[in-house]
This record gives C-alpha cells, structure tokens and sequence, in this order.
C-alpha cells in the first residue's frame, strides 16, 4: 500500500471519527437546567371567636347565669330560680381565618347529667341547619361564608326543668354556685 493510499484512509478515517464525535456528541449531550428562586407561602390564620374570646386549647369559658337571658318578671335581675326559662347565644367569628372548618357543639345538660340543672329545649342557628347525633351538634363553616363575612349564632333554649319537685330554702344556709349547663366547642380545618 503506498503512503499516499494511507494518508487517504487515515483522512477519511479521521473525518468519520469527527462526525462520530459530533453525532454522539449532539445526541448524548447533558442538559443541566438549574431554576433559581424561593417559594413562599404564608400558613392560613386560625384564628375563630367564641363570644369574642379565641377558641384555642388553653381557653376555657364557662356560661354563668349572667350568659342566660332569662325570660321572667318574678325573679330578680340576675337571680334564677326552678322553672325559669332562657336562652344562650354563642356567635362564632371566623372573619380573620382563611380556611374552612367543621365545628361541633356538645351540651351537656340535665338529659345527660342528672347533676346539671338546665334542660335544652331547642337550639337554633344562623346558617346551614346543624345536624344532631345525640347531644352533639355538628355545623360547617365554608370559606365563601368566612369570606362573605358571616359568623355563626346559635342559640340554645333551656329551662330549669324542676320536674315538679319543691326546691328547699333553709334560711340563713348560703347555698353553692350551681352546675348549670356545658357546653363544648370543638373546630377542626376542612381537608
């Protein structure tokens, strides 16, 4: 073979390993793709009033007489006495939460504990009827409701349910602040 014949080959040699190169080059080429940037999200506020006071673990409000709207002309101004009826309104304040949630009332009164003096009569609400399984009332509110601004207003209808016993007055015996009623209220988020 003569040189001239070699350097040929090796020319043509040459030029298709560069097309080689560049083929395998151009199709097995590594790709980085960096994206720079942060993502931001800011957590849904819980933030719901009962009665203007937050809702939260370490909050705990009772109802005492001064929470009953009595509806009686014999008795004094904050007293209460067997047979007497009233109501209590518990409003919940969602406007500053961003998210939906279901909530249940649990009373406890009379029907559930003979210890407790006031019988619910009926309880009424402000928006979707509640449903009732037992003495726990379950309700929703919906994040067009808290976005509309609306707040929950419940009102539960007690008596002092005497069942015709006589009450006994010993005079001069100063008698122990009375067990009404419980009520329970309990939020959780919507998923």
């Amino acid at each position: 073979m003569s040189n001239n014949r070699k350097k040929h080959i090796l020319i043509i040699l040459l030029i298709v390993l560069c097309l080689i190169y560049l083929k395998v080059n151009s199709t097995y080429s590594s790709y980085e793709s960096t994206i720079d940037g942060t993502v931001e999200s800011k957590v849904a506020n819980w933030n719901i009033l009962v009665n203007n006071t937050p809702l939260n673990a370490t909050n705990e409000t009772g109802i005492d007489i001064d929470s009953i709207t009595w509806n009686q002309d014999h008795i004094r101004e904050g007293k209460v006495a067997p047979g007497a009826t009233g109501t209590i309104e518990i409003t919940i304040d969602p406007t500053t939460t961003d998210v939906a949630f279901d909530y249940e009332l649990t009373v406890i009164d009379k029907t559930t504990d003979e210890n407790k003096l006031l019988v619910v009569t009926a309880i009424e609400n402000t928006l979707d009827p509640l449903t009732q399984e037992g003495n726990v009332y379950k309700g929703t509110m919906s994040l067009q409701d808290i976005k509309d601004g609306k707040k929950e207003v419940i009102t539960l209808y007690v008596k002092w349910e005497d069942y015709g016993q006589d009450t006994v007055v010993v005079p001069g015996e100063v008698t122990e602040s009375d067990d009404f009623i419980e009520v329970e209220l309990k939020a959780t988020q919507r998923k």
